[in-house]
């Protein structure tokens, strides 16, 4: 923070004729702290600038001065790189940057979800405290609309760690259900491309949502060889049909990335049931989704950041022929030369992100 908010508490608590011992009683801080607070030596938690706003009856951008609103241009390049660093798999150096960014813009909560998301990436078990204290914080500094995503997420990472009670608390301030809601029905009053937006930005979340129902399911559910096979097909082809109606293009979706993983997914468990002919069918068309997305994945959007997010400095080629092909299920087809073209094919172009 700059010296705006020490000279601005300073002369909100003598306009408010307080001492500094009156501001530490009221806030349950040392006398010290608020000394601090008032030379720039120290600042408080993010967590306590409402409360002392609201105290003042000021808003926080006031408090802090308009350097530090969210939204600035400093923080725009800050999220751009960190998005680069996390995108090339960069965790260190994303999770270093965004940390000092946090500290320059503690209300940007944009800032503060990369830097969860780089804490996660690298290691969630680790950055536990500070993934939960952030998240949480993130919560508390966004207005409830803005926050839904941020809440959906802090409930997965509280399920993963098995602090069922944490998540239920979260997921107890969501909305109850989908059907009755805004979302669902929010086309029948529009026309024209007003609509055709809002169907295709519909569509899209409720793509994601089966996706995660989907995944959840294959995941814990007690299915059969053959069954994961076939719902894992029928899972792309719904995706694809789905992409084809909501993108103007679906090639510039990250379709390729995701279809990669499904097909390599889909190739091994054809080689566990013997079914030889699929596998090297599946393990080509991974391939053929790897090499489509070798240069891509270095491409940059707009706004300077990397085309998709990305939690090793790894490319695609290079992780399906290290942590897939190698596998000793793909044994049963090593030898033909379908699969050995696609082995060396992705051996070849394995390299790190640019």
């Amino acid at each position: 923070m700059s010296t705006y908010f020490s000279e601005k508490l300073k002369k909100l608590r003598k306009d408010a004729d307080l001492t500094q011992e009156h501001l530490a009683d009221i806030f349950h801080v040392s006398p010290q702290s608020v000394s601090r607070w008032e030379t720039g030596v120290n600042y408080p938690d993010t967590e306590m600038l409402p409360h002392i706003a609201v105290f003042f009856k000021v808003t926080v951008d006031e408090l802090l001065g308009t350097e530090l609103v969210a939204g600035e241009e400093k923080a725009k390049e800050y999220t751009k790189d960190i998005r680069n660093l996390l995108n090339s798999g960069k965790l260190d150096e994303a999770i270093s940057m965004a940390r000092k960014a946090t500290k320059e813009y503690p209300l940007n909560t944009g800032l503060h979800y990369h830097l969860v998301q780089a804490l996660s990436a690298a290691s969630a078990d680790k950055y536990k405290d500070e993934i939960i204290s952030i998240s949480e914080r993130i919560i508390n500094l966004t207005d409830y609309e803005s926050s839904l995503n941020h809440r959906v997420q802090l409930i997965r990472q509280y399920a993963k760690w098995g602090m069922k009670e944490d998540a239920k608390r979260i997921l107890d301030t969501l909305p109850a259900e989908i059907w009755n809601t805004q979302e669902p029905w929010s086309g029948l009053v529009l026309e024209g491309v007003a609509w055709r937006k809002n169907q295709q930005s519909r569509i899209v979340r409720t793509r994601y949502l089966l996706e995660y129902l989907v995944g959840e399911y294959l995941r814990v559910a007690d299915l059969s060889l053959e069954q994961k096979i076939e719902y894992r097909k029928a899972k792309i082809q719904i995706e694809g049909l789905i992409d084809s109606i909501a993108y103007d293009n679906p090639e510039d979706a990250v379709v390729h990335l995701e279809l990669a993983g499904e097909y390599i997914i889909i190739a091994e468990l054809y080689c566990e049931v013997g079914d030889t002919e699929n596998a090297l069918e599946y393990v080509e068309k991974a391939t053929q989704c790897a090499m489509f997305h070798i240069e891509v994945m270095d491409k940059t959007n707009e706004d300077g950041s990397n085309y998709a997010t990305w939690e090793t400095p790894r490319n695609l080629p290079w992780i399906l022929w290290e942590d897939h092909l190698t596998k000793p299920q793909f044994d049963v087809i090593r030898d033909d030369d379908k699969f050995v073209s696609c082995f060396e094919m992705l051996k070849s172009n394995s390299r790190e992100l640019k």
